[in-house]
């Protein structure tokens, strides 16, 4: 059985259409995805869209779509936060049928394969614990990078040591049943396996930020006892993705984030770290505690801001 795992769309349909014909290129059986379909660029819709139409496919959902839960429970009509306008695009560009499809989804699901069992999550708390294993935050990965460029063989290699030096990671490791384990989220494609237990993060098809700007995903295939583990790597119009934030209105709606988001399309850097982090910085200063901060701060951060 060969599966794409496919994660962190973000909304970005012309990456999300090159990967799935990328994958149907390559024979695959079964798509797996693992969450935030339609946040941060222009075209959630039209990515949901397409995800009901893949066939089979186990889908879940990430914080991406916790937001939305978060919107419609509240039943938040008066969309006034300039820090989150990348959730509201989203939530207010779906359909209702898409919005809804996306409401229902599980937040972690488990299959089997034969005797092999394939646990998807959006986020593995394995890879994002306190303290932190830098590598495996997008904002430290660049910092790394831009000290001294490395290769990605290199990452995976240093990923997994960093990983297995950290003892209450590798406490964790021991405790979970051998198996299978599928994540996202943190936009850094990687693979490992460690005494029966196979890691795999597809990166992000949307919003890569490994310093790579052509769209991610992985090909799992279990032949038996056999496991293989392709990284794939697909080249797009990032042109044409980039305009869709002009074309859709997305730019005038939210000015600064369209800046941040096209910056990253024509990189493969997280630029939005640095900023969330300056926004909340700024608002401290102003006395701010809680969030989303407001507007006032968000005025100030944008305008203090250097890219």
């Amino acid at each position: 059985m060969k599966y794409a795992i496919i994660s962190d769309i973000h909304g970005n349909y012309h990456a999300f259409k090159a990967v799935i014909e990328d994958a149907k290129a390559q024979g695959v059986d079964m798509y797996l995805l693992l969450g935030d379909y339609a946040s941060s660029f222009p075209y959630g819709n039209e990515v949901v869209d397409e995800i009901r139409e893949l066939k089979p496919a186990t889908v879940i959902c990430g914080n991406g779509e916790g937001y939305f839960v978060d919107l419609y429970e509240r039943n938040v009509q008066d969309f006034t936060s300039e820090q989150y306008k990348p959730v509201y695009w989203g939530y207010r560009s779906l359909s209702q049928e898409n919005l809804k499809y996306l409401l229902a989804l599980p937040s972690k699901i488990s299959i089997a394969d034969g005797e092999t069992h394939i646990h998807l999550a959006h986020a593995m708390g394995l890879f994002y614990r306190s303290p932190s294993i830098e590598l495996f935050h997008s904002i430290h990965f660049r910092s790394y990078m831009e000290t001294a460029l490395f290769s990605h063989d290199e990452y995976l290699a240093r990923g997994r040591d960093m990983l297995l030096a950290c003892p209450q990671a590798l406490e964790e490791i021991h405790a979970m049943p051998k198996g299978i384990y599928l994540f996202g989220h943190n936009h850094l494609q990687f693979h490992m396996e460690y005494e029966g237990r196979l890691f795999i993060n597809p990166g992000s098809c949307g919003e890569p930020l490994n310093w790579d700007t052509r769209a991610s995903y992985t090909i799992l295939t279990i032949d038996g006892s056999v496991q293989t583990v392709t990284e794939r790597r697909v080249e797009y119009d990032l042109s044409l993705a980039s305009k869709g934030f002009d074309t859709s209105g997305f730019t005038a709606y939210a000015p600064e984030w369209s800046k941040i988001m096209k910056m990253e399309l024509a990189t493969g850097k997280d630029y939005f770290s640095p900023f969330v982090i300056h926004v909340v910085e700024t608002a401290q200063k102003m006395g701010e505690t809680t969030q989303p901060v407001s507007n006032k701060a968000w005025d100030a951060a944008v305008a203090s801001w250097v890219l």
